[in-house]
C-alpha cells in the first residue's frame, strides 16, 4: 500500500493543487440542480424564493485524524455538492488504526494548508465551509496546561471537639488523569492524549460550623502555607468543610492528532482566550474562506468549581459566599437557606459561561469576519442566554423518534418523543435577535449504522421545521481515501451520510426537498406572537436543578433531550407550554436578560427585532426582582402580561433577600390592585393588563384577547409553522400523526387568496378556499408523513389553476406483474437476474440477495384500455423498502423515497401496453452484515453501536418491493 508522507501531501497535493486537483470547469457550479424544478413556470407569486448554499442542507464532515489529501478533498467535496449539499461543516477527530502515517497533526502547516484546499474548491462550487472550534468538541487541547483546564470542587472534611486542633495538614489529593477511553485505547501510543504532571490543589476557603448552634466562622486565613490551621475548636462539635480548587481533568472528545488533550476552563480565569490564542498562532488573520466557527454541543460533566470563583461570586451576587460553603457542598437534605445560595451559586456560572466563553469567542470570530454557530445544549447556563451570544443559535435531534407515522420504522436503539420546546430555545433566540438562521444536527444517529433511510429523515426533518429551525446540517459524512474496503471511514455514532452509504443514490430528493422548504423559512420573519418567559430560577432553586431523577450537582448541564428539566417532570415548565404548543399558539421563549430588552407599547410589547402580542408566564414561582420590574412596565406601557394559574410567589437566590422581597410584594400588588370589571383575572396595569388564567380555555381566550392568533391547524393534529413574508403568511404544514386530516381547514390568519406549495412534488398551484364566517379555510390533504407550504395573500388574488392535491380515490388497479429483477449496482456481488411472480423482500430470495445492498431493476407491463390510459393514476408501491425511481415508457416520473410511497404518473399512461420500471435501493445494512458474517468488512478505527449490537449479529433487513403495488385514480 502507497503511503503518503505528511511532507508529500503539502508538496504533492495542496501546493499543487491549482494544478492536479483542482475542479475542472464543467464540474464547477454555483448551485446544483434541485431535482424536479428546471425553470420555475407559472405564476411569480408562487415561485420558490432563489435557492443558495445556505437554503441547501449542509453536513458535518469527520477527517478522522486528518488523513486527507488535496485530490481526496476535491473529489469529496464535489459528490457532497453534486448530491446537493450547500456546506460543510469540517470536524478534524480521532485516527483511524493502520493509517496514521498519513495523519495530518491538528493546525500544523500542512493541516492548514488542507484546510485552505477546502475553503478554494468549496467557493468554486458555490458551497460554504464552517470549521470547528477545536478537535472533537469542548475547545482544548495539549496547549491547555492542567492550571488552564476546567476545575472542580474538590471537598474534604473534619471533625473537631471542645480544645481540639487539626493535626493534619490542610489539603486534599487531586484525582489522576482517567484512564483511556474509547478510540484512545486504540491509538498508538505517540498518539495518546498527554497526561501531565498535576499540581496540588489550592485551598479555595475553610469553613468551621457548630452542629447544633450552626455558628460558623471562616478559617481561610488562619491556614499556613504548609498547610497547617492555627485554631483550637471552642466548646462545641464543629465540622470543618475545606474547599480546593481542584481539576475535572475532562479531556477534549474524540479529538484526532494533535488537538488530544485537556478541555478549556470555560467560566474561570482567562476562560478560552488561551485556546483561542494557538488557533490565531496557527490560522492568522482574515477569513481564510470561512463563513463561520462551530462549537459544538456541551459535555463539561460536572465542571463546578475554579480558583478566582470565590472573588467571581462576590462581584456578581454581591456579598461573599464562604460562609455558606458548608451548605453548598452538604451532603443529603438541604433547608431554605441552602437552596437559595445553590441558585446564586448556579446563576454565577451561567453569567461566567456567558461573560468568559460565549462573548469573547464571539468577539474572537468577528475579529476573523466569521459568524458564530453554536450548540448550547448541555451548558450548565441559561440556555437562552448563551445562544443569544451566537449568530447562529443550533439544537440537536437525534432520534430514534416516537412518531405514530404508520409503516415508518421506528429504528434500533433507545427511543423518544420529539422534543419541539427545547428545539424552540434555538429558534427563539434568533427571533429575538432578529436573525435569520436557526441550525440543527440532525439525524445525528437516527438508527443503526447504515440502517437509516430517506423516509425516516423527512419526520425528523419536518418536526424540526415546524419548531422554526430552516438551516439543516447531516450528522454526518466522513471523508475517506480512495484505498480504503467499503464502506471506507465512518464516524461511531452516525447517520453515515456518505457515498459509499446507498441512501446516496436518491439523497438529491431529499436535499431537495429541504432546499425547497428552507428557501420558505428562511423568507421573511418569523410570525410567533406569543412570548413565554423560561422561569430558569425555579430550575436553579430546586435541590438537582432541575434534573430531577438524577445526582444532585452544583452545576447541572441541560442537554437537548430535555428529560427531565422541560418534559417529564410535572413541575418543568415543559408542563404548562406544552399545551399551549399543541393548541396552535405561536410562541418563543424568553429569559430574564432578554426580557429587560423589551418594552410595552400599543397593546404589544417589542424589542429592536421582535414584536408579541402578549408575554407568558408560566406558573413560576420564584421570578427576580428586576424581572417582575420589568412585567409590570410590560403592562404599564401597554402590553398584556398573562401569569398561568397565579403570580410568581417570591424571588429567588439569598442576597439581600429582604428588601428584594419588599420590593417584590408591592410589584405585585400593584399587579393586581386594579381589576377590571366583568373580566375574570383582568387587571389594568397603566395602559395594559396583567392577567391570571388558569390553564386551558380561559388561558385560551386571554391570550386571544390580547391579540394573539392561534392556528386551528393543530387540533387535528397537524404541526404548523407560521412567517410573515411582504404580502402575506407563510405556512409550513406537516402531518407527523397517524391518521389522514383531509377537507376544509381553517387557518388563524385573513387571506384574499391562498397558494398551494408542495415541497416534495414540486407542484405549486392555488388553494381551494372559503370563508367561514370571518375566517378563511383552505381544503387540504395530508396522509401521514406529508406535508406542504401554504402562501396567503393579503390582498392579491391568484389566478391560475387549482393545485392538485392527489387525493387517491375512485378506481383502483393492481400490478401484479409478473416482474423481472436485474440487480444492477451495488455489492458484495450482485446476484443473478431472475423472475417473481409475487414480490417478496430480497432476504428472502437466496443468500446472495441476503447479502445484497444496492440498487436493482424491476420491469413489468400493463395493458390499459383507452378510458383507464385517460385517467389520472397515482402509482402506490405500498411497502418500499427503501426508495424507488419511476419510469413509465421510458420516461422518468419520479422518486418515491418518503411515507406515502407514491407517484403521480400525470400523462406517462397510454392505451395498449405500458412499461413499468422500478430502479429500487435498500439500506447498506445487508451487505454490512454479511461481509461481517465472512470476517471481511473492514472497521479501521473506533465504533459504537446503537442497537448493542455488531454487524454479525443484526438481522437481515427487509429490501425491495414488498407491495402490493397498485394504480389508485387521483381524485385531484
Amino acid at each position: 500500500m502507497h503511503v503518503l508522507r505528511r511532507r508529500t501531501f503539502v508538496q504533492g497535493s495542496v501546493a499543487a493543487a491549482a494544478v492536479s486537483t483542482t475542479i475542472a470547469p464543467g464540474e464547477a457550479s454555483s448551485a446544483p440542480p434541485v431535482p424536479g424544478d428546471g425553470r420555475q413556470t407559472g405564476s411569480s407569486a408562487l415561485r420558490w424564493p432563489r435557492f443558495t448554499a445556505e437554503t441547501r442542507p449542509w453536513v458535518r464532515w469527520w477527517w478522522l485524524g486528518s488523513a486527507v489529501t488535496g485530490a481526496g478533498l476535491t473529489r469529496n467535496l464535489l459528490q457532497l455538492h453534486q448530491a446537493g449539499l450547500g456546506g460543510v461543516e469540517v470536524q478534524p477527530i480521532y485516527e483511524a488504526q493502520g493509517y496514521e502515517d498519513r495523519d495530518l497533526e491538528y493546525l500544523s502547516a500542512p493541516w492548514v494548508a488542507a484546510l485552505d484546499h477546502t475553503t478554494k474548491q468549496a467557493a468554486r462550487l458555490g458551497m460554504q465551509v464552517d470549521l470547528t472550534s477545536g478537535s472533537g468538541w469542548t475547545m482544548g487541547g495539549p496547549w491547555i496546561t492542567p492550571e488552564h483546564s476546567a476545575g472542580r470542587a474538590l471537598v474534604a472534611r473534619w471533625q473537631l471537639t471542645e480544645g481540639q486542633r487539626l493535626e493534619d495538614p490542610v489539603r486534599t489529593e487531586q484525582p489522576g488523569h482517567p484512564g483511556l477511553v474509547d478510540e484512545e485505547k486504540l491509538s498508538r501510543p505517540d498518539l495518546r492524549p498527554p497526561m501531565d504532571p498535576l499540581p496540588e490543589p489550592p485551598l479555595s476557603a475553610l469553613v468551621a460550623r457548630e452542629a447544633t448552634s450552626g455558628e460558623t466562622v471562616v478559617l481561610t486565613d488562619k491556614v499556613g502555607t504548609d498547610g497547617r490551621l492555627d485554631w483550637t475548636a471552642p466548646p462545641g462539635s464543629w465540622q470543618l468543610t475545606g474547599v480546593f480548587a481542584g481539576l475535572a481533568l475532562k479531556r477534549v472528545e474524540r479529538a484526532g492528532p494533535g488537538g488530544k488533550g485537556l478541555m478549556s476552563d470555560y467560566t474561570g480565569g482567562t476562560g478560552v482566550r488561551p485556546h483561542l490564542d494557538r488557533l490565531d498562532a496557527a490560522l492568522g488573520a482574515g477569513r481564510r474562506g470561512l463563513r463561520a466557527s462551530f462549537h459544538d454541543s456541551y459535555e463539561l460533566e460536572a465542571t463546578d468549581w475554579h480558583r478566582t470563583f470565590l472573588a467571581d461570586f462576590e462581584r456578581l451576587r454581591g456579598y461573599d459566599v464562604t460562609p455558606y460553603l458548608p451548605d453548598v457542598f452538604a451532603e443529603g437534605d438541604v433547608d431554605d437557606t441552602a437552596l437559595r445560595v445553590m441558585a446564586d451559586v448556579r446563576q454565577t456560572f451561567s453569567e461566567l459561561f456567558v461573560e468568559r466563553f460565549a462573548k469573547p469567542w464571539g468577539r474572537w470570530s468577528k475579529g476573523h469576519g466569521w459568524l458564530t454557530r453554536n450548540q448550547a445544549h448541555g451548558s450548565p447556563a441559561n440556555l437562552l442566554d448563551v445562544y443569544a451570544a451566537s449568530d447562529i443559535p443550533e439544537t440537536e435531534y437525534t432520534g430514534a423518534e416516537l412518531v405514530p407515522i404508520p409503516g415508518l420504522r421506528q429504528g434500533l436503539g433507545t427511543a423518544a418523543p420529539p422534543v419541539s420546546l427545547v428545539w424552540r430555545m434555538a429558534s427563539s433566540s434568533a427571533h429575538l435577535k432578529g436573525t435569520t438562521l436557526v441550525g440543527a444536527e440532525t439525524i445525528t444517529w437516527r438508527d443503526e449504522h447504515y440502517h437509516v433511510s430517506l423516509s425516516q429523515a423527512k419526520p425528523a426533518v419536518d418536526l424540526l421545521f415546524s419548531a422554526g429551525v430552516n438551516h439543516v446540517l447531516f450528522h454526518g459524512s466522513a471523508y475517506s481515501p480512495d484505498d480504503v474496503a467499503w464502506p471506507g471511514f465512518s464516524f461511531y455514532a452516525s447517520t453515515e451520510v456518505s457515498p459509499a452509504n446507498t441512501l446516496w443514490r436518491d439523497l438529491p430528493e431529499l436535499n431537495a426537498y429541504i432546499t425547497r422548504c428552507q428557501s420558505i423559512l428562511q423568507d421573511g420573519e418569523h410570525g410567533n406572537d406569543v412570548l413565554v418567559y423560561w422561569p430558569q430560577a425555579d430550575q436553579w432553586s430546586r435541590p438537582k436543578g432541575g434534573l430531577a431523577g438524577e445526582e444532585r450537582e452544583l452545576t447541572p448541564d441541560y442537554a437537548w433531550r430535555g428529560t427531565p428539566w422541560m418534559y417529564g417532570d410535572p413541575e418543568s415548565p415543559g408542563a404548562v407550554v406544552e399545551p399551549i404548543e399543541q393548541r396552535g399558539w405561536q410562541l418563543d421563549w424568553v429569559s430574564d436578560t432578554q426580557l429587560q430588552e423589551f418594552s410595552g407599547r400599543r397593546g404589544e410589547v417589542r424589542n429592536r427585532h421582535s414584536r408579541y402580542a402578549v408575554v407568558v408566564v408560566p406558573r413560576a414561582e420564584l421570578v427576580p426582582l428586576d424581572t417582575m420590574q420589568r412585567l409590570h412596565d410590560l403592562a404599564a406601557g401597554g402590553g398584556t402580561v398573562v401569569f398561568v394559574d397565579r403570580l410568581p410567589s417570591d424571588v429567588p437566590g439569598y442576597g439581600d433577600l429582604a428588601s428584594r422581597r419588599r420590593r417584590f410584594r408591592r410589584l405585585a400588588e400593584a399587579m393586581t390592585a386594579r381589576p377590571v370589571r366583568g373580566r375574570t383575572g383582568w387587571h389594568r396595569v397603566g395602559r395594559g393588563h396583567v392577567v391570571v388564567a388558569a390553564q386551558g380555555a380561559a388561558l385560551d381566550a386571554a391570550l386571544e384577547s390580547a391579540g394573539a392568533v392561534r392556528e386551528p391547524l393543530a387540533d387535528t393534529g397537524l404541526r404548523v409553522l407560521r412567517r410573515r413574508h411582504r404580502q402575506g403568511w407563510h405556512y409550513f404544514v406537516a402531518n407527523v400523526g397517524a391518521e389522514t386530516v383531509s377537507g376544509w381547514q381553517e387557518i388563524g390568519v385573513d387571506a384574499r387568496s391562498v397558494g398551494l406549495l408542495d415541497p416534495l412534488r414540486n407542484t405549486r398551484g392555488r388553494a381551494e378556499q372559503r370563508a367561514a364566517g370571518r375566517r378563511t379555510q383552505v381544503r387540504l390533504h395530508l396522509e401521514p408523513g406529508q406535508s406542504v407550504i401554504l402562501r396567503t395573500f393579503d390582498r392579491r388574488r391568484l389566478a391560475g389553476p387549482v393545485a392538485d392535491l392527489a387525493i387517491p380515490g375512485g378506481r383502483t388497479r393492481a400490478v401484479d406483474g409478473p416482474w423481472e429483477l436485474t440487480f444492477v449496482e451495488g455489492g458484495p456481488e450482485l446476484p443473478a437476474a431472475r423472475r417473481l411472480d409475487a414480490l417478496v423482500s430480497w432476504s428472502e430470495l437466496g443468500p446472495a440477495e441476503v447479502a445484497f445492498s444496492g440498487t436493482a431493476l424491476y420491469r413489468t407491463t400493463l395493458e390499459l384500455d383507452a378510458a383507464d390510459a385517460k385517467r389520472d393514476w397515482l402509482l402506490d408501491l405500498g411497502e418500499l423498502c427503501e426508495s424507488a425511481r419511476v419510469r413509465v415508457n421510458g420516461v422518468d416520473v419520479g422518486t418515491a423515497w418518503a411515507i406515502p410511497y407514491r407517484v403521480p404518473l400525470g400523462g406517462a399512461l397510454r392505451r395498449g401496453r405500458n412499461v413499468l420500471e422500478l430502479e429500487v435501493t435498500n439500506l447498506a445494512a445487508n451487505r454490512c452484515r454479511a461481509l461481517a458474517q465472512r470476517g471481511e468488512l473492514e472497521l479501521p478505527h473506533f465504533m459504537s453501536w446503537r442497537s448493542g449490537k455488531k454487524p454479525q449479529d443484526w438481522d437481515a433487513m427487509p429490501s425491495g418491493v414488498l407491495g402490493p403495488v397498485r394504480l389508485v385514480e387521483s381524485k385531484g
